[in-house]
C-alpha cells in the first residue's frame, strides 16, 4: 500500500486516502486491483496498479497509476490489458471508464482499445472542478473487441521486449482465444 500511495502522491493532484484502498480491499466484493512489480534482481519495485469494480455485467475502470519515472514505456497499457482480462473473467460484458479531459494520453490509449467517448461529466474532479471524459467499449465478446486486443497484444510484446521486459506471469491471454460466436 505505501508504494501505491507513493506513485499516487506523484502523479494525481487529489491522491485517494489511505483508507480508501484498505475500505475497497476489505468490504467490496466486486472489486478487483492489480499491481506491476519488476520482478528482483531489479528490486521489486512497483511500477503500477490499477483497479475496478464489476457491477451487473459491467466491469468499471476506477484507477490506474504508473510510476511517473516510468511513464512512456507502455507500462499503463499492460496494466489496463490486465484490467480488460479481470473484468472478462470476472463476467463483465462491457466496460467503462472516466479521465480527466487533459489527460490525452489515457484517452488516446483507451481508443487504441476502441473505446468510444459516451459523454462528459462536468466538473467531476473535485480538486480543480476538471471535466471527466465518459467512455464505453463494445461488447468483450465481440469479434472487433478481440481482434482490438490482439493488437495491442502485440504492441504490448513489443514495448516490452524494447525496453527488455518479461512478461512471465502476466496473463493477458484471456480475451484473445478464439471467438467463440
Amino acid at each position: 500500500m505505501p508504494q501505491v500511495q507513493e506513485i499516487e502522491r506523484q502523479i494525481f493532484s487529489s491522491p485517494w486516502p489511505r483508507n480508501a484502498y484498505f475500505r475497497e480491499l476489505s468490504s467490496r466484493n466486486s472489486a478487483y486491483y492489480i499491481v506491476l512489480r519488476q520482478d528482483p534482481p531489479d528490486g521489486g519495485d512497483l511500477l503500477g496498479y490499477g483497479g475496478l469494480w464489476r457491477m451487473h455485467d459491467e466491469a468499471h475502470v476506477t484507477t490506474i497509476g504508473v510510476r511517473h519515472d516510468r511513464q512512456h514505456e507502455g507500462l499503463g497499457r499492460i496494466v489496463f490489458a490486465a484490467l480488460l482480462v479481470a473484468g472478462f473473467k470476472l463476467g463483465a460484458k462491457w466496460v467503462t471508464l472516466e479521465a480527466r479531459a487533459s489527460n490525452l494520453n489515457a484517452i488516446r490509449m483507451y481508443e487504441g482499445f476502441d473505446f468510444k467517448v459516451i459523454g462528459r461529466r462536468r466538473g467531476y474532479y473535485t480538486d480543480n472542478a476538471e471535466d471527466a471524459i465518459v467512455m464505453w467499449s463494445d461488447s468483450m465478446y465481440s469479434g472487433r473487441f478481440r481482434r482490438v486486443f490482439v493488437e495491442n497484444l502485440a504492441r504490448i510484446e513489443a514495448q516490452a521486449h524494447e525496453h527488455g521486459y518479461d512478461l512471465l506471469g502476466l496473463n493477458l491471454d484471456g480475451l484473445a482465444g478464439k471467438d467463440s460466436g
